[in-house]
């Protein structure tokens, strides 16, 4: 929203009244425990929990020495300094001019060296992204986003902490910043951005704007605070920069293909059509007018993975690929372990699926994730069921633009990515666990050895615990063991 719909005369008044006040002198302790000393003018947000929160993640970057380093919204300077400390070559920004003064004090008083200016990607115009991020692009972007949203009839401070505090942006700063990433040079081909933010209406939808973009993006670390706000950072980043992409015209099978390539990990290869694609236990997977069908290295190592925890990440990539191109999620059913079903008039039917093969070669254990999607048919009923496509959801959807967000999806879950923490066993289970729960409903009861069951909870390889009548428990390792009340066709 315009800030003259939010922000009255009274505001300025008060604000005119803050600047008035004496600075505040502080001492910042840092990740490392050293001393930072602040001046801190009123309008100018201070160091806070959410300060130190990024600044921890600032500090596990690993070798940052030379790394060039931009901090959007830098209030008080206190990240920055400590980048610069750390050996980040350092460049700082904000729309408070204030702030900007405050942080080149500070950099001055305790000798160190930072470029500070004026300007970011707020709601205004504020010249050209080289006025406030220099030319040079950035191997990593850091910003402290705005993260409480703005109500009306309320007391609030005025224009210059707001900023810091409200995303008061109709558009949505997370779209501009995303908008800067995809126009301009100022994040490197390689680079990565951490990104604060609440996890409250908008905060919760960041992660979905960036796959929508064709950006990566997965959750750096997390703050809960006693009020029950939580704080999340995500790191942002271009998937698979550095790997080799294929698209064959007509293939037999794109997992065939790569199982027997030499190709490394991270790798993507993609059919323009599938002659012999199969899915779990070699069932024939149909290649529709419009479908989407590609598979990645996702693992060439020495280690052996857990292939039960692969095929949950895989079925979460395609689950949130769906969502970020259909922006919603209340049609869609996570079926164990690994399809992707949609609620069409009241019908389940399936659009798209996993397959997760491996195959050891010499001291290499090397693992290829098969994605399938139906992005639109011209006959959707088969013989003895049926399939859904994306274009019953939305016609906009093209095959161009899935490619682009399933790229993104899988590099979120699967790739390994300097500065990204890899995910935990845990985070992935209560992600999956999550989704797949709030689907159970339509999917109905499920079906094992002939007794209705009800589900229990998703174990840490990946495999579901189910419950029969009598209170025994059963450990459940293949999906096709299992038929669900609802859904005819498994």
């Amino acid at each position: 929203m315009p800030d003259d719909e939010y922000f009255g005369s009274d505001d300025t008044e008060q604000e005119i009244e803050r600047l008035g006040r004496v600075a505040k002198q502080l001492i910042w302790t840092t990740p490392q425990n050293r001393k930072i000393h602040l001046t801190v003018p009123p309008t100018v947000y201070p160091p806070r929990e959410d300060t130190d929160l990024l600044s921890q993640v600032v500090h596990q970057y690993p070798d940052p020495n030379g790394k060039r380093f931009l901090e959007i919204g830098c209030g008080s300077g206190a990240v920055s300094l400590f980048a610069a400390q750390l050996g980040f070559c350092v460049t700082a920004c904000d729309i408070n001019p204030f702030a900007v003064a405050s942080s080149r004090n500070s950099a001055q008083e305790n000798g160190i060296e930072i470029d500070v200016r004026e300007g970011g990607p707020g709601p205004q115009s504020d010249g050209g992204t080289e006025q406030w991020a220099g030319e040079t692009p950035h191997d990593i972007i850091v910003w402290n986003l705005p993260y409480l949203m703005p109500e009306r009839n309320t007391q609030h401070l005025g224009p210059f902490e707001e900023a810091a505090l409200l995303d008061t942006d109709d558009k949505g700063l997370v779209n501009r910043l995303l908008h800067h990433l995809k126009t301009s040079n100022i994040l490197a081909t390689d680079g990565v951005v951490y990104l604060l933010v609440s996890q409250n209406e908008r905060g919760k939808a960041a992660r979905t704007l960036c796959l929508r973009n064709g950006f990566a993006v997965r959750t750096i670390t997390t703050h809960t605070f006693d009020d029950d706000e939580c704080l999340e950072v995500l790191g942002v980043w271009r998937p698979f920069q550095f790997h080799s992409k294929s698209l064959e015209k007509e293939i037999n099978s794109t997992n065939t293909s790569l199982l027997n390539s030499d190709d490394k990990e991270g790798s993507f290869l993609q059919a323009g059509r599938q002659t012999a694609g199969h899915g779990r236990r070699g069932r024939a997977w149909s290649h529709e007018d419009i479908a989407f069908a590609g598979s990645w290295v996702i693992h060439e190592r020495s280690t052996s993975p857990n292939p039960g925890l692969l095929q949950l990440q895989g079925g979460l990539a395609l689950y949130e690929t769906i969502a970020a191109l259909t922006q919603t999620t209340n049609t869609q059913i996570m079926k164990w372990p690994n399809d992707v079903l949609l609620v069409i008039d009241g019908e389940l039917r399936k659009v798209g699926g996993i397959l997760v093969e491996g195959i050891s070669q010499g001291k290499y254990t090397r693992i290829i994730l098969g994605i399938g999607c139906n992005i639109s048919a011209q006959k959707v009923e088969k013989k003895g069921y049926s399939i859904a496509t994306l274009q019953e959801l939305n016609t906009e959807i093209t095959l161009t633009a899935f490619e682009s967000v399933i790229q993104a999806a899988v590099a979120s879950w699967f790739e390994q990515k300097e500065g990204m923490n890899e995910l935990k066993q845990k985070s992935i289970i209560a992600k999956y666990t999550s989704l797949f729960s709030k689907g159970l409903q339509a999917l109905g009861a499920p079906i094992y050895r002939a007794q209705s069951m009800t589900f229990v909870e998703t174990e840490s390889k990946g495999r579901i615990i189910l419950q029969d009548r009598m209170g025994n428990i059963h450990l459940v390792q293949d999906g096709e063991d299992i038929t669900w009340t609802n859904y005819a066709t498994n």
